[in-house]
């Protein structure tokens, strides 16, 4: 049994059989270029803000998207906002720019581990594949929890202090937000987060699995051959 994530995150437990790995993190090489557009909004200012739900789509896209935009401006903090499969609203989040004046891009999707060790502070849904995301590129994040192991992983993030308190999707207003911004780039959680993201970048969660996938194949052909 191979568990995908990292010891540094959460440690193996004791009592759990001698066939349960942790091996950490399974990243592959990354080859990805980011898209023009975001590649030059990076290089126009200082580190954006990510905002990102994955796939969740939520009761109120546009409101949701309202808020992340105006949370960005009283923070006074670039933005990049990721649509994913519509839990934030296009069109709203362009309107709500124009409005307060923040320096936004968006995008439907885009690649993570190329993205994430560029901006300040990741903010999203507390999906495993996500956090571990965030955890890896050593920044601060601010979760905001939908449903299933979400609030989990948002307090994982609390507790390594590399985030706030979690902000629930059904809470998220722009004041809230923005507090939480605030607080993400602090110094203390800054540093967690370099540190965390350092002993992560020590593991290698490929080798691991592969090494015990071959140690296991190479047992059964073994004890198939007697």
């Amino acid at each position: 049994m191979l568990h995908a994530y990292s010891p540094a995150v959460l440690p193996r437990p004791d009592d759990w059989p001698a066939a349960a790995l942790v091996t950490g993190y399974w990243f592959l090489d990354d080859n990805s270029t980011l898209p023009a557009d975001v590649q030059q909004f990076l290089a126009d200012g200082r580190a954006p803000v990510f905002a990102g739900f994955g796939s969740m789509t939520g009761l109120d896209p546009v409101q949701t998207a309202t808020a992340v935009v105006e949370a960005a401006a009283i923070a006074e903090a670039r933005l990049i906002l990721a649509t994913g499969w519509g839990g934030l609203d296009t069109e709203a989040a362009k309107a709500a720019a124009g409005r307060t004046g923040v320096d936004l891009c968006v995008v439907d999707n885009v690649d993570y581990r190329g993205l994430f060790p560029r901006v300040s502070t990741v903010v999203h849904h507390g999906g495993a594949g996500t956090t571990g995301t965030a955890f890896a590129a050593g920044r601060p994040q601010v979760v905001c929890p939908f449903v299933a192991d979400q609030p989990f992983w948002a307090r994982i993030a609390q507790e390594h202090g590399v985030a706030p308190d979690p902000l629930p999707q059904r809470s998220l207003t722009s004041e809230a937000l923005a507090e939480r911004l605030v607080v993400a780039q602090g110094a203390e959680l800054r540093a967690a987060a370099t540190g965390l993201g350092d002993r992560i970048a020590a593991e290698d969660g490929l080798a691991v699995a592969v090494a015990a996938i071959e140690q296991a194949t190479t047992l059964t052909g073994s004890a198939g051959s007697t």
